[in-house]
C-alpha cells in the first residue's frame, strides 16, 4: 500500500513541507499480524533511510503525534475509520486538511463509501470515471476529487529493477501466480478459482519446471483465510505455502511486488486490483473464473473492460494453452486490446508523472500555484 515514495521526494526538496512517515498496524489484526506488520514496516523505511514515527506501542496514537507534529495535512493509505483506534482515524484530525490515495485500485460494483471520502480535502484519484462515480454517489459531488493517475504508474515506468526472481541454471519464462483470498462467495467479488486451481497449479509448475518459473503471490489474507478454512486448517496450508516456497522452480512472494511485475513475462490470477495494474506492464495476462459472467457482473465500467483485457482462463488446458502459445511463443493477439484500455482508462493527464500530478494539485490548493 506504500504508493507514496515518489510523491513523499517531491515533498522532501520542497522547503515549504516537512513530510513525516507514522507508523501504526491496524487494530482489526491478531497480536501475531500486527507484530508481523510493524516489524515488516520498520524494516522497509530503514532500509530506504526514511525516519519515521513509531506509534506501535503508544496507547493514543493519534494524540501523540498530533502533540510531536501538530500535521498540517495527513495522508491515508486507506480511507476505512475501523482501521485503528478512534483517535488515529480520519474525524481526529479533522483540523488538518486530509488526503487519500486509494491503495488498489476500485473495480467492484458499486461505490466505495467512506466517512474519509465524503471529508477529504483531496482525493486523488487514477481515472476520470472514478470522478464520475463520486460525482454521483458523494454528497459534495466529488468536488473534492483531482484525477491524477494511480502511482504505480511511476513505478513501473522507473528505469530499473531489483532481482526478485529465484535464480536458474537456464533462462526461463517467469509467470506470476496470484489468487485472491475470498474464494467463498462473498457477495461482493466473485473470485473462485482457488478452490479448484490449488492443485492444478502445483501440477503445472512441476509440468513446465524445465521451462518455467513461477511466484506464488497470493493475497495477504489468503493464509488465514486457508488457515480457519475446514477443508485446508493450518498444516495443511503451511505445507501448500512450503510446496512454492522450496521448489526449484518456484517461490513464494508475500511482500512488495513491482520488481517481480516488472521482471515476470505473464501473470495468471483471479484477483481485483491486479487485473487492473498488470496491464500497465503490457504484458499477457490471464484471468482465471469458471464463470466470467458472473465475475463481469461484479465489476464497475473498468473492472469489465479490465477483465475483457485478459485471456480467459476456465481449465487446466487453458492454462496450457496460454503458456504454450502466448508465453513461450509469443502468439499475443490481446496485445493492442491491453493497449487501448490503457490508453482509454488509464493514461494519466498531462506530461507530468502521476506523483507530480499529485504534487501540483498540493500547491495549487494551497494557493501556492495557480
Amino acid at each position: 500500500m506504500w504508493r507514496f515514495q515518489a510523491i513523499y521526494d517531491l515533498l522532501q526538496k520542497d522547503a515549504r513541507f516537512s513530510p513525516h512517515i507514522a507508523l501504526y498496524p491496524f487494530t482489526t489484526f491478531s497480536d501475531a499480524q500486527r507484530e508481523e506488520s510493524i516489524s515488516s514496516l520498520r524494516t522497509y523505511f530503514q532500509g530506504k533511510g526514511i525516519p519515521y514515527e513509531d506509534l506501535s506501542l503508544e496507547s493514543s496514537p493519534g494524540q501523540v503525534l498530533k502533540d510531536r507534529l501538530s500535521p498540517d495535512i495527513v495522508f491515508y493509505p486507506q480511507p476505512y475509520n475501523y482501521l485503528y483506534f478512534n483517535d488515529l482515524d480520519s474525524p481526529f484530525f479533522n483540523d488538518s486538511l486530509n488526503c487519500y490515495i486509494p491503495y488498489a485500485i476500485w473495480t467492484p460494483a458499486g461505490f466505495n463509501r467512506s466517512y474519509l471520502k465524503e471529508t477529504a480535502w483531496r482525493l486523488f484519484y487514477p481515472a476520470q470515471m472514478h470522478y464520475l462515480e463520486a460525482k454521483k454517489h458523494q454528497y459534495n459531488h466529488g468536488a473534492n476529487v483531482r484525477i491524477t493517475g494511480d502511482p504505480i504508474i511511476d513505478f513501473f515506468q522507473a528505469s530499473g529493477s531489483k532481482q526478485v526472481w529465484k535464480k536458474q541454471d537456464k533462462p526461463k519464462k517467469k509467470i506470476i501466480w496470484a489468487p485472491h483470498f475470498s474464494f467463498i462467495d462473498n457477495g461482493i467479488m466473485y473470485r473462485d478459482s482457488f478452490t479448484w486451481l490449488s492443485e492444478c497449479m502445483q501440477e503445472v509448475a512441476v509440468q513446465y519446471k524445465d521451462s518455467v518459473q513461477f511466484a506464488f503471490k497470493p493475497h495477504p489474507r489468503l493464509k488465514s483465510e486457508l488457515d480457519s478454512h475446514p477443508q485446508w486448517g493450518k498444516e495443511r496450508a503451511d505445507q501448500y505455502y512450503q510446496f512454492w516456497r522450496d521448489g526449484e522452480n518456484t517461490q513464494l512472494e508475500t511482500g512488495p511486488y513491482i520488481d517481480l511485475f516488472k521482471e515476470s513475462d505473464a501473470m495468471i490470477h483471479d484477483c481485483g486490483s491486479f487485473s487492473v495494474e498488470y496491464l500497465l506492464l503490457g504484458k499477457p495476462v490471464m484471468f482465471m473464473t469458471q464463470d466470467l459472467k458472473k465475475s463481469l457482473a461484479r465489476q464497475n465500467e473498468l473492472g469489465q473492460q479490465a477483465l475483457l483485457s485478459h485471456y480467459p482462463g476456465h481449465s487446466k488446458e487453458d492454462i496450457e494453452a496460454f503458456i504454450n502459445n502466448t508465453v513461450m511463443n509469443g502468439d499475443d493477439p490481446m496485445q493492442e486490446v491491453r493497449k487501448s484500455f490503457y490508453d482509454k482508462y488509464l493514461r494519466p493527464p498531462g506530461e507530468r508523472s502521476v506523483a507530480e500530478n499529485i504534487y501540483h494539485e498540493i500547491l495549487i490548493g494551497l494557493g501556492f500555484e495557480r
